[in-house]
């Protein structure tokens, strides 16, 4: 019995080996297969991580480009309402200055008028 046993001990080593080494290739195969969409589908990512982002640089600049525009328009609004505001204030000021000197010439001569008739009475 003894004699029977060792052939198949021997037999079973001579295909263990060879066996495990199929397997572990098949293992390694599959490995590289994984790998090797894994990185496709990477690289598919990163080209439109890459294209997101030259979108977005792009629509930066559109809008840093609008801003100055913009910037821009309302500095020389600002600037016209400054200029407005001050000749509201100097015709405002005429318009004081003109009521002033009406109410001062129709004084005279609404005080005589009041003083003739009380004369000729």
């Amino acid at each position: 019995r003894l004699i029977s046993i060792l052939p198949m001990d021997r037999n079973i080593s001579a295909w263990l080996l060879p066996l495990l080494l199929a397997v572990g290739c098949v293992a390694l195969v599959g490995n590289i297969f994984h790998t090797r969409s894994v990185n496709k589908s990477l690289v598919v990512d990163i080209e439109q991580a890459t294209a997101d982002l030259q979108v977005a640089s792009d629509s930066g600049k559109d809008c840093t480009k609008k801003l100055l525009e913009k910037t821009a328009e309302v500095t020389a609004k600002d600037q016209q309402v400054a200029t407005l505001t001050a000749n509201v204030a100097t015709l405002t000021e005429q318009v004081t200055q003109l009521t002033a000197q009406l109410a001062t010439t129709e004084k005279p001569e609404e005080a005589p008028k009041e003083e003739k008739p009380a004369e000729a009475a």
